[in-house]
């Protein structure tokens, strides 16, 4: 009997089968990973944003607030008293899981700010951004 190129029914059904249990496995683990891409990304749009309105206080010599609004999902840049500047909203499945008293950070004129700790949560992984006095921004 000669044997042509390519392969027999059952190889092409045990490599499926293989293919489907590995696949199968790696779907269940894909939630978690999307959430934790989601956490860090969030947390590190919030920190740039934080360092941004501090980079605007002092360019511009006014002073900057940065609301954080649990209920809407989202923080918000704007000048005292003044227009929005920046508007942004968490992704799904990230929450604050906790915010500074005020529920804001304010910036001065010569980039100082009120001590602050956001955290913010997806799931069980939580990720904390930090403001200090001197208006210095770090991820924790």
């Amino acid at each position: 009997m000669v044997r042509s190129d390519g392969f027999s029914l059952l190889e092409l059904l045990l490599g499926l089968a293989v293919a489907a249990a590995v696949g199968g496995s790696t779907a269940l683990q894909l939630p978690p990973v999307v959430a934790t891409i989601r956490l860090t990304g969030t947390t590190y749009r919030l920190a740039s944003a934080l360092r941004q309105a501090r980079g605007q206080a002092l360019e511009r010599n006014v002073r900057i607030d940065v609301r954080f609004d649990a209920t809407a999902n989202g923080w918000e840049v704007s000048e005292v008293g003044g227009r929005p500047l920046l508007r942004e909203r968490l992704p799904p499945g990230v929450v604050f899981q906790s915010l500074p008293a005020s529920r804001r950070v304010r910036f001065s004129t010569t980039g100082t700010a009120d001590n602050a700790t956001v955290v913010l949560g997806a799931g069980t992984r939580m990720r904390r951004v930090v403001v200090n006095q001197r208006g210095r921004v770090r991820v924790v």
